[in-house]
């Protein structure tokens, strides 16, 4: 596992766009190959512009880190947060066959099983994991949400079975498609994924919650939210899609915070994040983090978000040696 780091400036306005460009890289993403073959790494792909409304929450937000983690390059400037009175809390529609996105809560992305019992002890928060694969290897016990991933490669000829298997064991949301906008991931238009989807996730409307693909936060032209946009267009009301299933990286918190009102307000639909992370330093790390939580968890402005799971359960990232990571024990068990 390697996070490379490289500062920018990110410029926010209360009435313009700004630009947030990723100041980190995080390398080591599970990428699967096929539906039963060893997962490989892959990169996670760099956001590039987010244009954002008006409206801004009024958060504390952590200023970037003001150590030089990648010598040669600049470290940003803070982000001034502004005193604009917080947005009107948003109610978020409720789809058939159930509550809105399934509840609140804090979830593991993970490769390995083993490193997961460290997060789940007395007082943890964590109520949900996934493995980016169609089945658990997890042994944790608690909820399992099996991914798709994509169209090709094999996954296809082995989803229906799978997915049907952890239904019945218990599962009741299943991923679609990962980083379809993203030609290190699954790398579909937004056309074919509409009618992949269709084909691969609808048959289970009904038997459990389904995601949207997984986007993430990028503004180029055919990535992140107007890939999405254009996936739903291509949907014409056809896919099944309970909720959209979003992720961040790269930006402060304020503009974290600000993303995932953009987000609800152009989709209508309770949002999961299944992968985010803040660039600095383990303590600087845990600070961002803190905010989010307490924004996301007591802040009724957010209550369209409904899981969320950091990037990752891994040594080296949530995980040091034999104990987790100081922000990956905020995540599991902070308030």
């Amino acid at each position: 596992m390697v996070t490379e780091t490289a500062w920018v400036t990110v410029t926010v306005g209360s009435d313009a766009a700004f630009s947030a460009k990723k100041f980190y890289t995080t390398k080591g993403r599970k990428r699967p190959i096929s539906s039963s073959a060893a997962p490989v790494l892959d990169a996670v792909p760099t956001p590039v512009e987010t244009k954002a409304p008006a409206a801004v929450p009024t958060v504390e937000t952590v200023p970037q880190p003001s150590v030089d983690i990648n010598p040669g390059t600049n470290n940003p400037a803070p982000v001034d947060p502004g005193t604009a009175a917080p947005p009107a809390p948003v109610t978020p529609p409720t789809p058939a066959g159930g509550a809105p996105g399934g509840g609140r809560g804090r979830g593991l992305a993970f490769n390995e099983g083993k490193l997961l019992s460290r997060f789940l002890g007395s007082g943890s928060k964590i109520t949900w994991v996934y493995n980016w694969a169609q089945t658990d290897d997890s042994n944790s016990g608690v909820e399992f949400v099996p991914m798709c991933w994509s169209d090709g490669k094999g996954f296809p000829a082995t989803w229906a079975a799978n997915a049907q298997k952890m239904i019945d064991a218990g599962s009741k949301y299943l991923f679609s498609f990962n980083e379809p906008d993203n030609d290190g991931q699954a790398n579909m238009t937004p056309e074919h994924a509409a009618q992949a989807h269709i084909n691969l996730m609808n048959p289970f409307a009904g038997k459990a919650q389904i995601g949207t693909p997984s986007i993430t936060n990028s503004g180029q032209p055919d990535e992140g939210v107007r890939w999405l946009q254009r996936w739903f267009d291509a949907c014409n009301g056809k896919c099944a899609a309970d909720f959209v299933n979003i992720h961040i990286y790269g930006f402060d918190t304020n503009t974290f915070l600000q993303h995932l009102i953009n987000v609800h307000n152009q989709f209508k639909k309770p949002l999961w994040v299944t992968e985010f992370a803040f660039g600095g330093s383990d303590e600087e790390v845990n600070r961002q983090l803190g905010v989010v939580i307490d924004q996301i968890e007591n802040n009724s402005t957010f209550s369209f978000v409904h899981r969320w799971s950091y990037f990752m359960a891994a040594e080296g990232m949530m995980v040091r040696g034999n104990s987790m990571s100081k922000y990956g024990q905020t995540f599991a068990y902070g308030s």
